[in-house]
């Protein structure tokens, strides 16, 4: 079994092993080989196109540095949410996500509420979209960030 040794030689071993490492790979990065796209744009992917939703029932923007509630939906199918709102009716919709944007059936998701509570996003295969928590509604009336929320659509 080898022995391994940890004092200065192996140090300063490992130091150049490192220092070759990352000057191959920042050597690497830096040069080309074979054909390049005439036009570079080509391989760059394309910001997402975000579509503001309409707040409904009350529920108007929730500000603090947030976004609008908008949503964008990838090649995959994949629906990202995100913005904030407040002040609305939990027992009725804070919006209406289009068709090409509903789950097939109906799903519970997790949101972040004021001050850190935990709340919930209701969306119905309709494309009712519902924030609700625990204490009645308390919470997310305060404040509810859309944020990272995300799901799949067929």
């Amino acid at each position: 079994m080898p022995k391994f040794r940890w004092g200065p030689s192996a140090f300063i071993l490992s130091a150049i092993a490192l220092f070759i490492a990352l000057g191959g790979t920042g050597y690497a990065l830096t040069q080309t080989t074979g054909p390049q796209p005439a036009n570079r744009s080509l391989t760059t992917k394309a910001t997402p196109a975000w579509h503001n939703l309409t707040l409904k029932n009350g529920w108007t923007y929730g500000k603090y540095g947030s976004y609008h509630v908008a949503y964008c939906k990838d090649s995959q199918g994949v629906v990202y949410l995100r913005g904030s709102a407040k002040n609305g009716n939990t027992s009725q919709p804070a919006f209406t996500l289009p068709a090409d944007a509903r789950p097939a059936h109906t799903l519970w998701l997790p949101v972040y509420a004021f001050d850190g509570s935990a709340g919930g996003l209701e969306i119905e295969h309709n494309g009712a979209a519902s924030l609700f928590d625990a204490g009645g509604g308390a919470s997310v009336r305060k404040y509810a960030s859309l944020d990272g929320v995300s799901f799949w659509v067929p």
